[in-house]
């Protein structure tokens, strides 16, 4: 699931790109964003292919879209199929500030059948159609093209697109009109798209936290909540959701408030949080679940209450999800944990998982254990 980000064909694909280059656009005068796209379509009428006019606008900081991620170490978030990476590269972060929302028309009639947001500084073909650069547009005229897109009755994923751009603008606007989709629209990726963004955008939490607890609410928005509140930067989120898993009864829900709290940025409290339910939730499939996440979280703490689990009298469901969870650790950790746990594991269960991890590794240490056990 982790990480991360929505299909504006924002993908992160680490490929050889020379920055600043670009097609040749073709350069589109006039008063306004409107115009500008109005005689764009004049000039492609009777064209043999569809074209694109494209405009830049002010971009949200801390967002990388179609980036060069060669060096990349940070975060991604992952929402339906479109990627945005936002974390932090070998000290610095990792965003993108030079991006254009481009629109696909129809030759004929001039509508919009797709929306992309590209880099401008990565080098792309645009599907081999002439570009109609618009130039900058202001905040409100490109807020409002793409509002528009939003309420059009047009086919396929255009009002969700156009919600992903709306997020990437860096505009005071942008909060009211995300959660204005949130109340009003009937489509649930729209609704999911504007969820996630405000959990972006920051300062958010408690409409996101009344989402979460709504019981008039779909399963699936509360759970879009619950990861947007994880992603997001505020000091209140871990304490939001906390609170939350405590009140909300559907586990599908709660299994996905413990991964949003285990991608936290307070990663002592949400390794707390994580052992609490690993040690202490009556529920097996979400004790399961905090052990994996768990397992995902470096330190002695974890490591320890991983192999705690493990060789405890907890059920064996659990103790091999443990076991599980310590094979996914650095080998220098988990193969004399998982040795260990094959030598001495009272069930027998136990120790054929520990085995079956082991051979996963092909570290010289677990082939040594097994020439041992060959030998007895």
């Amino acid at each position: 699931m982790r990480r991360l980000i929505f299909a504006l064909s924002i993908i992160l694909i680490c490929t050889a790109t020379t920055p600043g280059q670009r097609p040749r656009f073709i350069n589109i005068e006039g008063p306004d964003l409107k115009s500008r796209i109005d005689t764009a379509t004049q000039q492609a009428r009777g064209q043999q292919s569809p074209f694109w006019t494209a405009h830049a606008f002010d971009v949200r900081p801390g967002v990388a879209v179609d980036a060069d991620l060669r060096d990349f170490n940070g975060s991604t978030d992952v929402i339906s199929d479109t990627s945005i990476s936002i974390g932090t590269s070998r000290g610095y972060t990792v965003e993108t500030r030079n991006l254009a929302v481009f629109l696909l028309h129809d030759q004929t009639s001039g509508s919009v059948s797709r929306i992309e947001v590209y880099n401008l500084d990565r080098v792309r073909e645009y599907a081999g159609y002439p570009v109609y650069w618009l130039g900058r547009a202001a905040n409100e005229e490109s807020l409002n093209l793409l509002a528009g897109l939003v309420g059009s009755a047009q086919p396929g994923k255009i009002a969700e697109h156009a919600v992903m751009a709306i997020g990437l603008h860096d505009d005071r606007r942008v909060a009211g009109m995300l959660k204005g989709y949130v109340h009003s629209s009937s489509d649930d990726k729209v609704r999911g798209a504007a969820v996630f963004w405000l959990g972006q955008i920051g300062g958010e939490q408690a409409f996101l936290s009344d989402l979460l607890r709504s019981d008039r609410e779909t399963v699936s928005i509360r759970k879009k909540a619950a990861y947007a509140i994880g992603v997001s930067k505020d000091a209140s989120a871990l304490s939001t959701l906390e609170a939350a898993y405590a009140t909300v009864t559907p586990r599908e829900l709660k299994r996905t408030i413990i991964f949003a709290i285990s991608i936290n940025d307070s990663k002592d409290a949400a390794v707390d949080f994580l052992i609490k339910v690993a040690t202490g939730d009556s529920d097996v499939e979400l004790k399961k679940q905090a052990i994996f996440w768990l397992g995902q979280r470096a330190g002695e703490r974890s490591l320890k209450v991983l192999g705690d689990t493990a060789g405890s009298e907890a059920d064996t469901e659990v103790q091999k999800q443990a076991v599980f969870a310590i094979s996914r650790r650095p080998k220098d950790e988990a193969v004399p944990l998982l040795i260990k746990i094959a030598k001495t594991h009272p069930k027998a269960e136990v120790r054929k998982q520990a085995m079956f991890w082991l051979g996963r590794t092909g570290d010289p240490r677990a082939i040594d254990f097994f020439r041992e056990v060959l030998k007895n």
